[in-house]
């Protein structure tokens, strides 16, 4: 079982990382700036013996697992903030610091009290000894040792701040994606997720502007169920996909119910260069919401029907390794479609 040591910045937790650093385990520390997806931080905390002590995780305390020991240090926000500003080599805009520090601290006591079994001490406390042999206790299978703790006592650890700001400011991108990816699964799993009476799901080709429109939620849970910022679906190339469109080259099938979307499959559409007069269809993005069991069959069945309608009569299906990955083909096979191959990509 791991812990998770969680605090405000200068709250000792440096210190922290190297006090429960003990025989076979191992405490790290700002571990989060090395993650870049939601699967890094699930691997890290699967790791026998292994936890770690954050300074910047407090706001996605709803992904954390039950299960986990965890350790709350409260440290008054203006002395952090004070701690902060005297850093050496450092510039801080002291009422976005305050800001930040005001939000941090507050999600520190949303953990307090919706965690019943966290282990919540002051910054103070931790130079008493006894507070520390509970810190101990509650994160390591071990009864405190004091020539560990006296060993440590007066020693006085900091992470290098300048490093570490360094670090934080070249991969700021890829740390605002994860962000904003546990942002998402935060919200989605706050929703009450019930499945949808497939009978009462209109499934229908829809025009492209009604489709964004309607869309984005999903859109949102399509990026970031294939490891892209939920907000990266603007940023695809819409004016093409749209021109694409009302030139009459792409078919978008949606499936509805109370007006809400719940799925769609974009198709494009174009003659054949294999045979004059045929013509041929590309499936692309698609996606069906988990809150509609069975609803990604019933989207490519629909979907083959308005196409061949249109005198499609041969249609390609892509099994990607994003997302679904190697299990979409098993819906292939079930549609009747056959293996044609592989694809294979190059980036130039």
């Amino acid at each position: 079982m791991s812990f998770l040591v969680l605090g405000l910045p200068r709250s000792r937790t440096a210190w922290l990382s190297k006090f429960l650093t003990y025989r076979e385990w191992y405490c790290g520390h700002e571990e989060l700036r090395h993650m870049r997806s939601l699967d890094d931080v699930r691997t890290w905390f699967l790791q026998p013996c292994t936890g770690s002590a954050e300074t910047i995780a407090a706001p996605f305390w709803r992904l954390i697992d039950p299960a986990t020991k965890l350790v709350i240090v409260r440290r008054d926000p203006g002395e952090v903030i004070e701690s902060l500003m005297r850093l050496p080599g450092l510039s801080f805009e002291r009422e976005l610091l305050e800001a930040q520090i005001a939000k941090l601290d507050r999600k520190l006591g949303q953990i307090t009290a919706r965690f019943p079994g966290a282990l919540s001490i002051e910054f103070e406390a931790l130079n008493e000894e006894s507070v520390c042999a509970r810190v101990f206790e509650h994160c390591l299978p071990y009864a405190h040792d004091h020539e560990h703790w006296n060993a440590l006592a007066m020693v006085n650890v900091q992470c290098n701040m300048i490093a570490l700001m360094r670090y934080a400011t070249a991969y700021w991108p890829a740390l605002e994606k994860l962000a904003k990816l546990a942002k998402h699964k935060m919200l989605t799993g706050l929703a009450i997720r019930e499945p949808v009476v497939s009978d009462g799901m209109t499934l229908q080709c829809e025009d492209f502007d009604s489709w964004v429109a309607g869309g984005q939620k999903l859109f949102e849970e399509h990026c970031a169920l294939v490891g892209e910022a939920p907000d990266n679906w603007a940023n695809k190339n819409i004016p093409l996909m749209r021109g694409i469109y009302d030139a009459g080259a792409m078919q978008i099938m949606t499936a509805r119910s109370n007006g809400r979307m719940f799925g769609y499959l974009m198709t494009l559409v174009s003659p054949s260069l294999e045979e004059e007069g045929r013509l041929s269809a590309c499936n692309t993005t698609f996606f069906a919401s988990p809150d509609a069991p069975g609803l990604g069959l019933r989207l490519q069945r629909a979907a083959l029907r308005a196409l061949k309608e249109k005198g499609v009569s041969e249609v390609c299906m892509q099994d990607g390794v994003r997302g679904s990955g190697g299990r979409i083909s098993t819906l292939y096979r079930r549609l009747g479609a056959a293996d044609d191959g592989q694809l294979f990509r190059l980036h130039l």
